[in-house]
């Protein structure tokens, strides 16, 4: 063998070294995302309160009672979930074990982002968008949630990473994970649809002029129709019951009062929060309740030191991440499908008044959101990557240590103010308890007589001492669990008029709930009596 035959095999013998070597650091790389991410999605599971969101899977899930075949093709809240919930509830109910599902979810999607981000990209951006899911606030935000969107994160994954596959020809070509994965997704939540939409439009323009793979993309997106078809008749059928056509509307065509949930539900700066949201979660900013009780900017221009860097360093990572992927026609095209459709889905909805804009509705990106940050480090050289990769992972864990140390950024804690009432109840109390009745109802064992007030019911202050005064007559005290109430009191005439004709006796406040005993303040004649 000559001396350049000897240096080609040599070189092809060393590539191979480096990629089995490579392969073997990055699973060990892996492996440790995993257990962090692990760790911070089972740290503290069950130490905060189920919210109004929550209950609304608890209902769904009947626990304690059965849940049948209809029950579960006409669940709008996601029957997958609600039917995993309903199994583990025979186990326990509480919101530790109701919400290990969600976690292991969540653990699961960082394997789930690395491969992704491989297939896409490339190794390096696939272990950098396994980090960012293993930290993303995002996702342990919703892995600690009794909801469907962790579920629903892992799937949009599986199922983006084989409809690309599918679409391209690579990795055997993936046709049954697609149908799966996207059939999942779907049953997991109905965002899962659009989802889906992106993934046809997809592949569609990367199957135009061969036959045979526009049949076999054909064929997998008409299966995923007939599987989901149940579904889709029972959605129909509630939507008919809960007369939502009569919502539909476009939100400049009808008054404020006429809007869901009394509100304008869609604006233009909801797209760069929800990317803001994405990458940091929750609780780095103002949170979430700040949002509903102050003008937006004012909100924000209190954070402004901390959101301002942080969005910028986000900014440029999808940037770089765009620039990345555009040397992979296929891998940007994807990203874009899959960005584009679901937003603009969502956005339709709002601007319908069918359903408010939320970012946890655009879930399905959240894959593709950070693959595209770990394109974007994966391009820079060491020293920039390093940068801007430890500024995005730094600004995380500030997120994670709000979200899991201070109060403000902690779901609205019925629970406690609940123990509370039933350690102090008296006999002929009342409980005055607006929007989180179902929550409160869950955690108290007592026997109080409990009302609310719906949306619209204190449009005025007559309407309000009307319902109070009947509610509450002959009771010697009432308590006010007030939590949420700008859905349905953004005027605080509830509060005024008890403060007006009632004493307080007693307050105490817990993350996102005021309680306040009252009793009727006494009249001149009872005075003098």
């Amino acid at each position: 063998m000559d001396r350049k035959a000897r240096a080609i095999v040599h070189h092809r013998r060393s590539a191979v070294r480096r990629s089995v070597g490579g392969g073997l650091e990055a699973r060990w790389i892996l492996i440790g995302l995993v257990a962090l991410g692990a760790a911070l999605r089972f740290y503290r599971l069950g130490a905060q309160s189920f919210w109004v969101d929550e209950l609304l899977t608890i209902k769904a899930a009947n626990i304690g009672g059965t849940l049948s075949v209809r029950d579960f093709f006409s669940n709008v809240q996601g029957p997958l979930h609600a039917a995993l919930v309903h199994l583990t509830a025979k186990l326990s109910t509480s919101e530790a074990a109701l919400r290990s599902l969600s976690a292991a979810a969540g653990v699961a999607s960082i394997p789930a982002a690395y491969v992704l981000g491989t297939e896409l990209v490339g190794r390096r951006a696939g272990l950098f968008a396994g980090l960012l899911m293993a930290v993303s606030p995002f996702d342990v935000w919703y892995s600690q949630e009794l909801r469907n969107y962790a579920l629903l994160i892992l799937f949009s994954a599986t199922s983006t990473l084989c409809a690309y596959r599918l679409a391209t020809g690579r990795g055997g070509g993936n046709w049954a994970g697609y149908v799966v994965s996207a059939v999942l997704a779907v049953y997991c939540n109905l965002s899962g649809a659009f989802l889906a939409g992106a993934h046809a439009l997809f592949g569609l323009r990367r199957a135009l002029g061969d036959r045979s793979r526009i049949r076999r993309w054909l064929a997998a997106h008409a299966v995923v129709a007939a599987l989901v078809a149940p579904l889709v008749w029972g959605v129909a059928v509630w939507a008919e019951e809960d007369d939502v056509g009569s919502r539909v509307s476009l939100v400049g065509a009808v008054g404020t009062e006429e809007l869901l949930r009394g509100e304008t539900t869609f604006t233009p700066m909801g797209i760069p929060y929800a990317l803001y949201a994405m990458g940091y979660g929750y609780s780095l900013g103002p949170s979430l309740r700040a949002l509903h009780v102050e003008s937006p900017a004012t909100a924000f221009a209190r954070h402004l030191t901390v959101v301002a860097p942080a969005a910028l360093l986000l900014g440029l990572g999808l940037l770089f991440g765009l620039r990345r992927m555009a040397t992979s026609r296929e891998s940007l095209e994807l990203a874009m499908w899959v960005g584009l459709v679901p937003t603009g889905c969502v956005v339709v909805l709002a601007m319908i008044n069918v359903k408010p804009f939320n970012v946890r509705y655009l879930s399905v990106v959240l894959p593709v959101l950070l693959v595209t940050l770990g394109a974007g480090v994966s391009l820079l050289r060491r020293t920039a990557a390093t940068f801007l990769c430890a500024g995005i992972v730094l600004f995380s864990g500030v997120s994670l240590s709000n979200y899991f140390f201070r109060a403000e950024y902690w779901r609205e804690d019925v629970r406690e103010a609940a123990r509370y009432v039933r350690a102090h109840e008296r006999a002929g109390d009342v409980v005055l308890v607006p929007v989180v009745r179902d929550v409160f109802d869950f955690y108290y064992d007592g026997v109080l007589d409990r009302f609310v007030f719906y949306q619209g019911q204190a449009g005025s202050e007559s309407a309000v001492a009307e319902r109070i005064q009947r509610e509450a007559e002959g009771a010697a005290r009432l308590w006010l669990l007030a939590s949420r109430l700008w859905q349905v009191d953004p005027e605080g005439r509830i509060r005024e008029y008890l403060d007006a004709n009632y004493v307080r006796l007693d307050e105490k406040r817990f993350p996102g709930v005021e309680l306040t005993l009252y009793a009727p303040r006494p009249t001149a004649g009872s005075r003098e009596g």
